[in-house]
């Protein structure tokens, strides 16, 4: 499933940017964590600030753009959790981490992360967030 925009606090519309490289030779699947890293998207590491979210699934290769929903201020957006969560996996927790596949919340890390958890669905197992610590905004 991964990261899903719901949408913005203004009412402002989903922003995209398309015009920039993915890293070569890395795979990257559709509503993926995604950051700058020297001038091309990468897969967002743990504890690092997120540029945004995949919209497209792309294969490794070399030279391959790829289209990101940027993650700006106001912005919401859903997504599954993982891990068995921390006892301070709570609505109002702001600094989650985001899970190793890049495509979930990491519930059992509520330390260093750049996500800010505004709601909890404990019957589907997912979550809506805001980006706390972003890059381009």
């Amino acid at each position: 499933m991964g990261f899903r925009w719901v949408f913005n606090d203004y009412g402002a519309p989903e922003s995209r940017i398309a015009h920039i490289f993915a890293t070569n030779s890395e795979a990257i699947a559709r509503g993926e964590a995604v950051s700058l890293v020297n001038g091309r998207w990468s897969k967002t590491a743990n504890g690092a600030a997120i540029g945004g979210f995949a919209n497209q699934t792309i294969t490794a290769g070399t030279d391959k753009k790829l289209e990101v929903t940027l993650a700006r201020e106001g912005d919401n957006f859903e997504a599954p959790y993982t891990g068995t969560p921390d006892a301070g996996f709570l609505v109002g927790a702001n600094t989650v981490d985001v899970s190793a596949d890049g495509l979930s919340v990491l519930s059992s890390d509520v330390t260093g992360g750049a996500l800010v958890v505004l709601d909890i669905n404990t019957n589907k197992s997912t979550c809506r967030v805001k980006v706390k610590n972003r890059q381009l905004s």
